[in-house]
C-alpha cells in the first residue's frame, strides 16, 4: 500500500468518525423546544434599548406592602422593589418593543453579599411567557457545606423563583400600564391602531 491509499484510508476514517458524532451522539439544547433564535432576538434588543435608552421621569408607588421606586425610559422601565416582610431588593427591568412587553430581567440582591444576585428572566411573546430562565452569582472560593442550599447560602428568598415571582412581576407591570394611562391619558391612536383605519 502506497502513502497516497493510506492517506485517503485515513481521512475516509476520520470523516466517518466526524459524521458518527454528530450522527449518534448526544446533544443538549438548554432552550428546550422554544425558538432559540427568537431570544437571541430578544436578548440583542434588550442590549441595544440598554445602550441607547433615556430617562424620562421617575415614580414611587405602593403596591400592597411592597415599595416600589418606578424609572421609564422609552423603551424600558426600571423599577426597584422593597419587599419589607423578607427584607428583600428586587430590580426589575421591563423591555418593550412597540408597546408590547417582550423581556423581563429580575435582579434579586443578595443580603449577605454585596457583590451577588440571583437573576430570573421572562421573554414574553404577545403578554405570556414562552421562556423563563433563572440562575444566580455565587462564590467559587466559598465553602459549601453538602446540607446548605444556595438559597440559605447567600440568603436568596426561594419564594421569588417560580410561579410567585411571574405573578408579582406581572401584576406589577399591569399596575405600571394602568398608572401610565392616569398620568399621560389613554396612548395616541398610532399606538391603538398601528395600521390605518378604513
Amino acid at each position: 500500500m502506497n502513502f497516497y491509499q493510506l492517506m485517503i484510508k485515513a481521512n475516509l476514517i476520520l470523516l466517518l468518525l466526524i459524521g458518527s458524532t454528530s450522527l449518534f451522539g448526544q446533544y443538549y439544547n438548554r432552550y428546550g423546544n422554544t425558538d432559540t433564535t427568537k431570544i437571541f432576538a430578544i436578548d440583542k434588543y434588550t442590549c441595544d434599548v440598554n445602550a441607547i435608552t433615556k430617562r424620562n421621569n421617575l415614580l414611587k408607588l405602593i403596591l400592597d406592602s411592597i415599595e416600589v421606586n418606578v424609572e421609564h425610559y422609552d423603551n424600558k422601565i426600571e423599577t426597584t422593589s422593597y419587599l419589607g416582610s423578607s427584607k428583600s431588593i428586587l430590580k426589575i427591568s421591563f423591555y418593550l418593543k412597540d408597546c408590547n412587553l417582550v423581556m423581563v430581567f429580575v435582579r434579586e440582591q443578595s443580603p449577605k453579599f454585596s457583590d451577588l444576585s440571583a437573576f430570573s428572566k421572562f421573554y414574553l411573546e404577545k403578554d405570556s411567557i414562552f421562556y423563563s430562565n433563572y440562575y444566580f452569582s455565587i462564590r467559587m472560593c466559598l465553602a459549601r457545606p453538602m446540607n446548605m442550599s444556595n438559597f440559605d447560602l447567600y440568603g436568596y428568598n426561594p419564594k421569588l423563583s417560580g410561579d410567585l415571582l411571574k405573578k408579582y412581576v406581572m401584576t406589577l407591570f399591569l399596575r405600571l400600564k394602568t398608572m401610565q394611562t392616569e398620568l399621560t391619558g389613554p396612548p395616541p391612536l398610532a399606538q391603538v391602531f398601528p395600521t390605518p383605519l378604513p
